[in-house]
């Protein structure tokens, strides 16, 4: 399970349109929700347009994500690896009334966002137990609800780390894990998003030493904010600006696979922001993707889900 992207510009609009309409993200009566969905899409539209053309007209998003399939099919032989999207084809009701056809009787859900949150997980599950209701197809359902702490998923990302170190020596550099942030009202709410984002900054940070990795500093920040609403702090802006030695190693902590928000934020928007800030080095990781330890990871979950 995936919140999706827009893989080409016929897909922005769907995409954005289908977000601002889900109710965990946007929590108005159903009849406001879809006026406010119908507003911020089309004002917000050009600009996202223009953003997606920075990195090539659309997201990778589903195009990895095929890859990771693929792989991980190649490693389980006694089930079939399906990829759903919130947002973007394939949507939950189609890739459902097809395993219901096929007479698929049990479902093991696997979110791609590592720490459980109201606004990704269980919209995502929330959104396959309607479609399933909803076509009459009555499955057994397994779900992995996050897996922050697990240890081959924590692997797969410290690979990352350390090809983003390259030649340098990490004492120079100052790791800022950056996750997707939220705004405060649904963490106060119960959210437990940033408690397990901020367990799993520190379980980095131990195993890395552990293998004889010490950074500068490090740093956890949050991006992606949207609209008036107080959101989680600092923000990465922020925190580039608070750095002294001008060298930071960027890492997604958030996202498994690279998206807009890896590739246009982070890579682009806040690349900005450094150059203006004056940075010798701004570095930003790859998140997990089709890596051979990432599939690994995903294969020894659904093992311990069986």
């Amino acid at each position: 399970m995936n919140m999706g992207g827009a893989s080409n510009f016929g897909e922005i609009e769907i995409f954005m349109k289908n977000m601002f309409n889900d109710h965990r993200i946007i929590g108005a009566p159903p009849f406001v929700r879809k006026y406010l969905a119908e507003y911020i899409t089309k004002t917000r539209l050009p600009e996202v347009k223009e953003n997606y053309e920075k990195i090539g007209g659309g997201s990778p998003l589903l195009e990895i994500s095929q890859k990771l399939q693929k792989k991980l099919q190649a490693r389980i032989d006694d089930a079939k690896v399906e990829l759903i999207m919130r947002y973007t084809p394939p949507f939950a009701v189609d890739v459902l009334r097809r395993l219901k056809e096929e007479g698929i009787e049990k479902l093991y859900l696997i979110p791609m966002y590592p720490q459980f949150s109201t606004t990704t997980t269980a919209s995502s599950i929330e959104d396959i137990r309607a479609m399933a209701k909803m076509i009459g197809y009555h499955p057994t359902i397994v779900s992995q609800l996050h897996y922050y702490d697990f240890a081959p998923y924590l692997e797969a990302v410290e690979e990352r780390i350390i090809e983003g170190i390259g030649d340098d020596d990490p004492k120079s550099l100052n790791l800022i894990f950056s996750a997707h942030g939220l705004p405060q009202r649904v963490i106060k709410r119960g959210d437990p998003y940033q408690k397990q984002v901020e367990a799993e900054v520190a379980l980095h940070v131990e195993r890395l030493k552990e293998k004889g990795i010490v950074f500068n500093q490090v740093h956890l920040a949050y991006q992606s904010k949207v609209g008036p609403l107080q959101w989680l702090t600092p923000s990465l802006e922020r925190m580039l600006e608070e750095i002294k030695n001008k060298r930071a190693l960027i890492y997604p902590i958030a996202f498994t696979i690279d998206n807009s928000e890896t590739l246009f934020e982070l890579d682009i928007e806040y690349k900005e922001v450094a150059e203006k800030l004056e940075f010798e080095t701004y570095r930003v990781c790859r998140c997990p993707n089709d890596s051979d330890s990432f599939v690994r990871a995903l294969e020894q979950l659904y093992r311990q889900m069986k």
